[in-house]
């Protein structure tokens, strides 16, 4: 691969400059080593002085590129003039490099060195990946064949993610890896995502299940572990000391690469996880997951959810659930009634005296009126056909839950169509499953429309 690697000379530019040099020659590639000229606080100087400065930086460069050579890596050299961070952004889009590679620098020494502000700036406008080495010494022993590179990717279900894990799985193809794709998140959120929050650890052992096959389904020659470890805080904390647990040598995540403004207001996982980590790592940015996200193929539609308020419109969404769902199928038809609802249309408490008779009755009633909906005999075509009332304030959510709880594939639901200010002031349930929902989601709209 082409790599462009930074340099400023010091001892750990030297350090990064050799990692880039083996990666360079191991993967087949070619090493530009760049060095920006930075003359901005000379430029009212004499001619001689920015051309003795100029000449004892190309001697420098010069020097460097033997010592790497010497590693068995073609090594090209630039020195542009400007800003360290423009020029070697300039440099990598020039040679359309694979990755740029540049050491952390900063006040603290150690493998936990401080970032300087050049890798920051770097990495917020990078437009591919970027690795930032703090410990040079397992990147070296891995690229000399010695030891094999404990890979952490920061793994969920988004297109960012996908991307990480193609990244470290072309990092596999070059030497022996061990890979964990990690899961780092607040274990009481997810359990309610699943609809599982009196059983956090049923939810850890699904949710473990759901991403080891979708690990399975992105890169399928890639042998990799899948921890689900529950953290509280900061996401990039949480990496950062997962990293640690698992004696990481490198971490790879994928980032939005957000604009400055939405940084500020939504903040920067990538930009924290810099800062934060004692590891190496790896960014890579989203053209990269862009180009990664098709590799996920579309699930076969095998389960299916279908909710329904009992009004026609939501029958709707049953009869076209079981309109396209093959045969052999499982089609769960799911309806969502208030934990506080009576007979009539009232609403009461537990402590009412005549509450838990009428909402006992009332749940039956629903129960038949779902049941009533179903196809019998043949028309069920061969297929798994299962109804369930279920109880939550809030039925949006709740049909989210269901969705994760039982592994759909798709999920219908039906809508009014609602726009502009009707939506904004009656609201969409419709709308809300689309917030919640991970899941592809299927619009059912009135007969009328």
């Amino acid at each position: 691969m082409r790599i462009t690697c930074g340099t400023d000379f010091s001892e750990r530019g030297h350090q990064a400059a050799e990692v880039a040099a083996l990666l360079a020659a191991r993967s087949g590639g070619r090493l530009e080593l760049v060095h920006a000229l930075d003359t901005r606080g000379a430029v009212l100087g004499a001619a001689h002085v920015l051309e003795t400065l100029e000449t004892a930086a190309r001697e420098r460069l010069d020097f460097e590129a033997g010592r790497l050579r010497a590693l068995g890596a073609t090594v090209d050299t630039a020195m542009p003039d400007g800003w360290p961070d423009e020029a070697l952004l300039g440099e990598a889009d020039r040679h359309d490099s694979a990755m740029i590679v540049l050491a952390a620098t900063g006040s603290r020494d150690g493998a936990g060195v401080s970032v300087g502000k050049t890798c920051e700036r770097t990495l917020s406008r990078a437009k591919r990946p970027m690795m930032v080495v703090r410990d040079a010494a397992p990147l070296t022993a891995w690229l000399r064949g010695e030891r094999p590179l404990h890979i952490l990717v920061a793994f969920d279900f988004s297109p960012q993610a996908a991307s990480a894990l193609a990244f470290a799985a072309r990092l596999a193809r070059i030497g022996a890896c061990r890979i964990v794709a990690a899961f780092a998140d607040d274990p009481r959120r997810e359990a309610r995502r699943m609809g599982l929050a009196g059983s956090p650890d049923e939810a850890q052992g699904l949710l473990q299940q759901a991403l080891a096959d979708h690990v399975a389904q992105l890169e399928p020659e890639l042998p990799a572990d899948v921890v689900v470890s529950p953290h509280l805080g900061d996401p990039a904390a949480r990496l950062a000391h997962l990293a640690e647990r698992e004696n990481a040598d490198l971490v790879v995540a994928g980032t939005h690469q957000r604009g400055p403004l939405q940084r500020l207001f939504a903040g920067s996982v990538s930009l924290q996880l810099l800062r934060d980590s004692a590891t190496n790592l790896i960014i890579v940015p989203t053209a990269e997951a862009e180009a990664a996200a098709p590799a996920a193929a579309p699930h076969e539609v095998r389960r299916v959810l279908a909710a329904t308020d009992l009004s026609p419109n939501g029958n709707r969404a049953i009869a076209q659930a079981l309109a396209i769902a093959p045969a052999g199928a499982e089609v769960r038809i799911v309806h969502v009634m208030s934990p506080n609802q009576m007979l009539e249309g009232a609403y009461g408490r537990p402590s009412y005296k005549e509450f838990e008779a009428e909402h006992a009755a009332e749940r039956a009633n629903r129960q038949q009126a779902l049941e009533a909906l179903l196809p019998r005999g043949a028309k069920a075509g061969q297929r798994t056909i299962v109804c369930e009332v279920v109880e939550h304030d809030l039925p949006a959510r709740a049909i989210a839950e269901q969705a994760e709880h039982y592994d759909v594939d798709l999920v219908c639901v039906g809508t009014l169509g609602r726009t502009g200010l009707s939506a904004a002031l009656l609201g969409s349930t419709a709308q809300e499953v689309l917030r919640h929902l991970r899941r592809p989601l299927l619009l059912v709209p009135p007969a009328e429309r």
